[in-house]
């Protein structure tokens, strides 16, 4: 089966992205053919990088710079446009700083022919030591929760961007990706739009690592964390509704907390107006 991958770039050049460094080594230890994989670089950077594909053999790769730096939605949609153009049964999705593994990669070509019912195929994901993807979808607070085993997700899950592999027709069923979560919080609408149409996930047993830093307040701007708040409230207000009395309890406990814990007590005061907007 073909299967098309798309690795999102801001401001990093191709070649110092964890991603493809580690990607392209895996692929070279890959005893299957690459044949069937296309890869797509795909560049919100301000300034086009001087890439040239050509420079490496036994796989198709191709670059596409847009300086509007419109999200990955809008970088995932074109991917999925790729996709169908090449003829792809897949799409894997892939940050900038996930690590891959030959092991992973193994897994993945090994996951290719799923029950029509699996829609989504992914990885465990740790960082820092700890499990963070997937994990159940009924919980606010999901990482206090006990974390899925592999095989098929009966039970709803959400699970991050990176590292995941979802099947060309469900995107084509549902229209691609949602531009209303052009950055945060579009793998929780993938992942609930996933379950709400009846289909199902499957965990491989494999695992990568990946940086996770958005709620780091030492490193989240304020205008990032606006955007991450906007995100949420849209989740919890439209689709994954039964948990919105829950979340805006959440944010109270969470204002509280920023109040005493972050030093820029913009994002606490923002928070605050959340509560009540």
């Amino acid at each position: 089966m073909k299967i098309t991958m798309v690795i999102v770039l801001y401001k990093l050049k191709p070649e110092a992205s964890k991603t493809f460094q580690t990607l392209m080594q895996a692929l070279s230890k890959n005893n299957q053919s690459n044949q069937e994989i296309k890869l797509l670089l795909y560049d919100n950077s301000p300034s086009k990088h001087d890439f040239n594909p050509l420079n490496y053999e036994g796989i198709h790769i191709s670059y596409h710079h847009d300086p509007r730096n419109l999200g990955i939605a809008t970088a995932y949609n074109f991917a999925w446009s790729v996709a169908k153009q090449n003829g792809s049964t897949w799409l894997l999705l892939l940050d900038h700083d996930t690590e891959i593994t030959v092991g992973y990669l193994h897994s993945v070509f090994n996951h290719l022919d799923m029950p029509s019912e699996v829609v989504a195929v992914i990885p465990k994901i740790n960082s820092e030591n700890i499990m963070i993807s997937p994990v159940v979808s009924d919980s606010l607070r999901p990482l206090k929760e006990a974390r899925p085993v592999p095989g098929l997700q009966e039970k709803p899950v959400m699970a991050i961007n990176s590292g995941t592999l979802i099947t060309i027709n469900f995107l084509n069923e549902i229209n691609g990706f949602n531009k209303d979560f052009p950055l945060d919080y579009l793998d929780h609408w993938l992942f609930f739009e996933i379950y709400h149409k009846g289909r199902k996930v499957w965990l491989m047993d494999a695992t990568l690592e990946h940086e996770l830093s958005v709620m780091d307040y030492s490193r989240v701007s304020l205008d990032r964390y606006r955007s991450i708040l906007d995100s949420e409230k849209n989740f919890y207000l439209h689709y994954k509704k039964e948990l919105w009395p829950s979340y805006r309890r959440q944010l109270a406990k969470r204002f509280l907390k920023q109040m005493v814990t972050v030093k820029n007590k913009k994002i606490a005061m923002c928070t605050l107006k959340g509560i009540f907007s």
